[in-house]
């Protein structure tokens, strides 16, 4: 029986430390989210989490180790709904991914905030600590054009690697808006389906822009009604 008691002793610690670990994190990320890159400190985030400097060396590590923890959890979250993604047409597959993309940000808003606002003064997305988001996101855009030509529904003349550094240009600036505060998940959701279909225009058939341009009338009216 001692055994017994001694690995339900050492499960009871491994799941506290995990518990104290999440919420150093989740403090962490509410700080600066709330506060901004600027007001993140160890110090500071010891207060608000309860615990010592040492403590979050022990669970985590420094201040480098804690801010590419935050940019890992939000990238592996982000790529499950990358890879969720499916085409039937242009317009679908728009609306799939950054549908998808609303509702895991909107599920916890100041987290992905905080994420991407590290990542970037961190330039961990330059270097290599979390870069696969990214290029995924435009691989994803790529293979979104190359089917959209396969099943008629763009002409060919624009190359298509040209077409999906649009479509990842379009993610790109509204998340910077969004990411900053400038606009709200709302209005993040109509840049970039609008921008993404204007992009797919530029190479639509002439059967197919029409559809295009009656969407984004649509979306774009939806989000004036909203605001």
């Amino acid at each position: 029986m001692k055994p017994v008691r001694a690995q339900g002793g050492v499960a009871t610690r491994t799941a506290n430390k995990l518990k104290r670990k999440q919420t150093i994190l989740n403090t962490a990320r509410d700080i600066i989210a709330t506060g901004g890159y600027a007001s993140f400190t160890l110090a500071e985030l010891a207060i608000q989490a309860n615990v010592t400097v040492p403590t979050i060396h022990n669970l985590i590590g420094n201040k480098s180790e804690v801010l590419t923890q935050l940019v890992v959890d939000m990238v592996e979250r982000t790529e499950q709904v990358l890879s969720s993604t499916a085409f039937k047409d242009p317009i679908s597959a728009v609306e799939s991914f950054t549908d998808n993309l609303m509702s895991l940000y909107h599920d916890d808003e100041a987290f992905y905030k905080a994420a991407f606002v590290i990542g970037e003064q961190e330039s961990m997305f330059e270097h290599g600590h979390a870069g696969g988001i990214f290029k995924k996101s435009l691989k994803l855009a790529y293979q979104v054009c190359l089917d959209a030509k396969e099943h008629g529904f763009l002409v060919g003349n624009i190359n298509s690697e040209l077409l999906a550094d649009r479509l990842f240009a379009n993610q790109r600036i509204a998340r910077y808006d969004w990411m900053h505060g400038y606009i709200d998940l709302s209005e993040y959701r109509c840049q970039m389906i609008c921008g993404m279909l204007l992009t797919f225009a530029a190479d639509a058939t002439e059967e197919y822009r029409p559809v295009l341009i009656a969407k984004m009338s649509t979306v774009f009216l939806e989000s004036v009604e909203q605001r």
